[in-house]
């Protein structure tokens, strides 16, 4: 990190914003920044971490009190570089601006790269300062620490301890990655680890019995439903073929029944359809016919319809003429009446509209004179208002002015003096202080109280832990002596077993003997009953034979030894097999007894209870022995099963217990190490508390801490009740400005009211004097009827003379067109009856012709005997279906009673063959599903079976990655890892310092690193005493931490990546005397080909004149200009 540029506005003593170019003063390796004691040298490097960081680490709360008493607002900006490769550059901008006396608030934060152009990376605050991290690798307490040092820091930095310590070596060395990193991320491994292991037991439990001889059961249940399925199969298909060859014979039978049974029906519509036959042929006869009944009955219909019209027409004709001898008449009279009437009303019009024009003006000019008289009264209204308005707003502007007068006066009384407001402050900040130091005080109190409580409760918690853990030990030593006991009762089984197969053995040797016996003492008689006297001996060729066996003997029989045999074979067998599943389980007891002892050492001490000798199976017949053997068998692999769980069990819940134990042991050692350094921290506020005190009673004796705040609410209310009169002065001139600006507009109204008032006064009297005029030349029409009313009736009545004279004439020619349409009808009419008297004689002559010897004699009866449309299709169709009906089912009954032949069943055998076959198929279908439902239990298995070996596979692979994590755990306990890196890198560091501190002090001391991390000083100039950095002097303080900054200033890596470029020097140079300050500064100038720029801030003038590049630091002007920097080049 280089730093580039920094800018400086309204930070503490500074007012004017002040650039500093620190390209320009780092190009020779070593510069100064010099000014007197107070002049602001510090503030610029609380500038630098106010713009990185937004604190100033010795301000109260980081930014109280930072901001120039004079400026309401800071603004600080830094630039600087890093490079890796190639360079990068950074710009950090931060505005505050002040919210009371002390504190301030951010107003503008952002971080800018800068390459080829700018892009913000942050605009908050928060994410301004983890960006600036981020960028750096360091807090700002790291940053203050290796990077600047200011004021009272360089003891803090060479006598830190503990866990201040190792954590600021894991964020200088970058090492966090294998500190509280690594174990976080070895705990969360181990979790996650855990986890996946105990899902995957939940999902083995899930799968329940997969194991191999549930897998062979399920096959076995799979083969025995599909032989049942095939056992069923087979009936059901005897019992459909039965089914099919009765069912052959059934339906034939229906079929038959049925033909008989609709012939039957059918017979009995015969009578109907006899009597349809003829009523069909009748109404082909009338249809032949129906054309010259239909003509002769229209003729005579016509002919009637003729003479009807004719009679009409001709009174139609005599009674429109005499209509149109009356319309002519009224004509005539009306057009006589309107020639008299017409010429007096004409003249009466043109009067009445003369009149009407007069009135018409007369009513316009009252209108107008009543408006005029309105306006006048309302400006009389509106006058009076605007007068007693102008008196209010005098009133009120006189009342006003008292009243800012007195207001005046009040803020003369309330306002603080600049002395008594600074010497307030002073005095709040020093409180502030102390009141902060009280509060981290009580916190740290608290912090402390809860951690021995939880110390307390943790004690609490172990203890009840090894109590449970002692039960459980019991509990654990209970159920392995049971299953030591299962083991003897297991092996004296084994016993028992040998000894009933020992005299199986026997048994069976002993029916082989008997057997062997028997058959030759068969064949011995056998033969012996062959033998003729004189003929040789087939087995030894006596011809003598004087014992033969006789025939009389009797023997036991061979089969029933054979039976016996049998017997003995069977229970050797079930024996052998007994016996090889007795000794797995005494093999698996003595290895999970050898497991168990190895997971829980407590057992090898276990007593196991001496047993009771097992009940003798000698005297028992055989079968008696093995069945006797078989049921304890039985009931002692229950007893081992349940036994084996419960011990796994135990020990699985005693192992977590003990691993809580051991959890809960080690948070209670991270606990004490809390407790301790938190007792340690109280020590060091209480100290610090005090000193504030004391500051605070030689600065402000006089005011008790505990009246600064009545104090500061004293001057806190005289501003504002002196901002209350300030803003109630300004308030009553805008008021007083508004009522003059009143006034003078109510005044201006006043005169115009005045003005439009006499106008509208004049403009009255003159429409009076037209108003008499016209009422003087209507005279005396205007006192009758409205002249509007007669002009009105003058008119309608010379519109009636005319509209009704139109009418009439318009009902004369309707009349004389009615008068010809009438005589034209009567003449058509006449025409019409003799055209139908001709029709009628010739329809009436071929009716007669065409209905001879029909049996028709009228038009009428034709008409009846017709049938409606498609009735004849119908009762036609209906014959010819009955007749093809009777014929098909004559047929149908012949053709089945040559199939059926000789053969019939009845009922009940059809209704038996049904039911069959039902059964069956039923029984076919039940077995179907059963195999399906077995084949998909199989296929389900396999498939569990599959992941229950997976899961098992699975679970050894979590079960080891769980067992090195524990061990990896194990290691790293402790921050022992990180510890160890640590003091490592402090070697290194360690031994750069000590060349550095050798070379400042000609080889006086040099710096090791003790077995705790510690700092020691090795005393070269007294044969290598070793001294604790305590008792170095001032002078030999400064130069240590010197050597042991500049050394970490050389190896410290930001992020790994970025290499520090510069290092801040505040404080030591005048405890130096001049032969060291002489040595100091060489040895400065030397690191220039190190690639890192010091500064040096100081006020020793001796220090000034040996460096050539010098920013100097002019301080405040009292009530005038703010610090001011220049650069100075020698």
């Amino acid at each position: 990190m280089k730093p580039i540029l920094l800018t400086i506005k309204g930070l503490h003593s500074f007012r004017e914003e002040q650039t500093i170019d620190f390209a320009g003063l780092s190009g020779a390796g070593v510069f100064g920044i010099f000014g007197p004691t107070g002049s602001g040298k510090s503030s610029i490097l609380d500038a630098m971490t106010l713009a990185l960081y937004g604190k100033v680490e010795r301000a109260a709360n980081n930014t109280h009190g930072i901001l120039n008493h004079a400026e309401d607002q800071l603004a600080v900006s830094f630039t600087f570089a890093l490079q890796s490769g190639h360079r990068v550059s950074y710009k950090v901008e931060r505005v505050f601006k002040r919210t009371d006396e002390t504190k301030v608030k951010t107003a503008l934060c952002r971080l800018i790269e800068i390459k080829d152009e700018q892009t913000v990376l942050a605009d908050k605050a928060n994410e301004v300062n983890k960006k600036v991290e981020e960028l750096l690798g360091l807090t700002i307490d790291d940053f203050t620490r290796a990077v600047v040092l200011p004021q009272g820091k360089f003891a803090e930095f060479l006598s830190l301890k503990g866990a201040e310590r190792r954590h600021m070596l894991q964020r200088l060395f970058n090492l966090e990655q294998y500190g509280d990193r690594l174990v976080k991320k070895l705990r969360r491994r181990a979790q996650e680890a855990a986890a996946k292991k105990n899902e995957m037991l939940a999902e083995q439990s899930g799968l329940g019995d997969a194991g191999e001889d549930a897998l062979k059961q399920a096959e076995q249940q799979f083969h025995e439903a599909n032989e049942r399925l095939e056992e069923a199969e087979k009936k059901r298909v005897r019992a459909k073929e039965r089914f099919e060859s009765h069912q052959e014979i059934w339906n034939l039978q229906t079929e038959r029944d049925e033909y008989e049974r609709r012939e039957k029906k059918l017979e009995e519509r015969r009578p109907y359809i006899t009597d349809l036959t003829e009523r069909l042929k009748e109404a082909e006869t009338a249809l032949a016919l129906e054309p010259y009944a239909d003509r002769y009955t229209e003729a005579v219909r016509r002919k009637q319809r003729a003479e009807q019209e004719h009679e009409l027409a001709k009174r139609k004709s005599e009674a429109e003429t005499v209509s149109f001898t009356r319309q002519n008449e009224a004509y005539e009279a009306w057009r006589a009446h309107k020639a008299e009437q017409e010429p007096k009303l004409v003249k009466e019009e043109e009067l009445y509209q003369r009149l009407s024009a007069i009135e018409q003006k007369l009513l316009e000019a009252k209108k107008e004179a009543e408006k005029t008289n309105a306006e006048h009264s309302k400006k009389e209204e509106e006058y009076e208002a605007a007068s007693k308005q102008l008196a209010g707003v005098k009133d009120r502007l006189t009342r006003g002015k008292n009243r800012q007068n007195e207001l005046k006066e009040e803020l003369k009384a309330v306002q603080v003096t600049a002395n008594e407001r600074k010497k307030c402050q002073t005095a709040a900040q020093l409180a502030a202080g102390f009141q902060q130091t009280q509060e981290q005080i009580t916190k740290e109190r608290a912090n402390l109280t809860t951690q021995l409580k939880n110390m307390e409760k943790l004690n609490g918690e172990s203890e009840s832990l090894t109590a449970k853990a002692k039960i459980e030990e019991e509990d654990i030593t209970h159920a392995y002596q049971t299953l030591q006991t299962v083991y003897h009762m297991v092996c004296e089984t084994e016993r028992s077993l040998k000894a009933a197969a020992e005299r199986a053995d026997k048994t069976q040797a002993d029916l082989r003997r008997r057997s062997e016996e028997a058959r030759t003492a068969a064949l011995t008689k056998e033969l012996s009953e062959k033998l003729i006297e004189g003929k040789p001996c087939p087995v030894c060729g006596s011809t003598q034979h004087d014992r033969p066996r006789s025939a009389h003997e009797t023997f036991s029989p061979d089969t029933v030894v054979q039976e016996q045999l049998q017997q003995v074979e069977a229970l050797l067998s079930e024996a052998a097999a007994l016996s090889q599943e007795v000794l797995t389980a005494k093999v698996a007891l003595e290895e999970q007894s050898g497991r168990f002892t190895e997971e829980c050492p407590f057992l090898q001490s276990a007593r196991v209870p001496e047993l009771e000798a097992a009940s003798s199976i000698s005297g028992r017949p055989l079968d008696e022995a093995f069945s006797a053997v078989r049921l304890e068998w039985k009931q002692m692999k229950q007893d081992m099963l349940s036994v084996k769980e419960k011990v796994t069990r135990l020990i699985s819940a005693h192992q977590q217990t003990v691993k809580q134990a051991e959890q809960l042991a080690e948070r209670i050692r991270y606990e004490e190490k809390e407790a301790d350094r938190l007792r340690h921290s109280l020590e060091e506020l209480e100290s610090l508390s005090e000193s504030r005190l004391n500051q605070y009673n030689e600065v402000c004796g006089d005011i008790p801490p505990n009246r600064i705040d009545a104090w500061q609410a004293s001057i806190d209310e005289k501003d504002r009740q002196a901002e209350e009169c300030e803003k109630r002065i300004e308030t009553s001139i805008a008021f007083l400005k508004e009522h003059e600006e009143e006034k003078e507009r109510l005044q201006e109204m006043k005169h115009r009211l005045e003005r439009e008032r006499l106008e509208l006064h004049y403009a009255s009297e003159r429409l009076q004097q037209v108003i008499d005029g016209y009422e003087q030349e209507l005279g005396t029409a205007a006192e009758e009827t409205s002249i509007s009313a007669k002009l009105e009736a003058v008119r309608q009545e010379l519109q009636l003379l005319k509209s009704k004279e139109q009418s009439l004439f318009d009902a004369l020619k309707q009349a004389q067109q009615s008068l010809n349409d009438a005589k034209g009808r009567e003449s058509g009419s006449l025409m019409s009856l003799r055209d139908a008297e001709t029709s009628l004689e010739k329809a009436q002559n071929d009716w007669r012709l065409r209905s001879k010897d029909t049996g028709f004699t009228e038009p009428d009866q034709v008409k009846k005997s017709l049938l409606p449309q498609g009735r004849a299709e119908e009762m036609k169709k209906e014959i010819d279906e009955f007749l093809d009906t009777s014929k098909q089912l004559s047929a149908n009954i012949s053709r089945v009673t040559d199939k059926l032949a000789d053969r019939r069943i009845s009922e009940e055998e059809w209704t038996v063959s049904v039911s069959l076959l039902k059964q069956a198929e039923a029984e076919s279908g039940a077995a179907m599903e059963e195999k399906g439902a077995q084949a998909k239990a199989f296929a389900v298995m396999q498939k569990q079976h599959k992941r229950f070996k997976e899961i098992e596979a699975e679970l050894k692979s979590w079960q080891t990655q769980i067992d090195r994590l524990d061990k990896l755990q194990s290691v790293c306990k402790g921050n022992t890892f990180v510890e160890f890196l640590a003091e490592e890198q402090l070697e290194s560091v360690a031994r750069d310092a000590s060349a550095r501190l050798g070379a400042l002090t000609r080889q006086r001391y040099g710096i090791l690193v003790d077995s705790e991390g510690g700092f020691v000083m090795r005393d070269d100039a007294n044969g290598g005493v070793k001294r604790p950095v305590s008792s170095l002097s001032g002078g030999e303080t400064f130069l240590t931490s010197l050597s042991l900054a500049l050394a970490l200033s050389a190896q410290i890596q930001l992020r790994g990546q970025y290499p520090l470029q510069f290092f801040f020097l505040d404080e030591g140079f005048g405890t130096l005397d001049q032969g060291l300050l002489d040595t100091v500064v060489t040895a400065l100038e030397k690191l220039q080909s190190d690639n890192l720029s010091v500064g040096v801030i100081s006020h020793v003038q001796e220090l000034r004149a040996r460096l050539p590049k010098k920013l100097i630091v002019h301080p405040s002007e009292p009530g005038g200009k703010g610090t001011r920097v220049t650069l100075e080049i020698m």
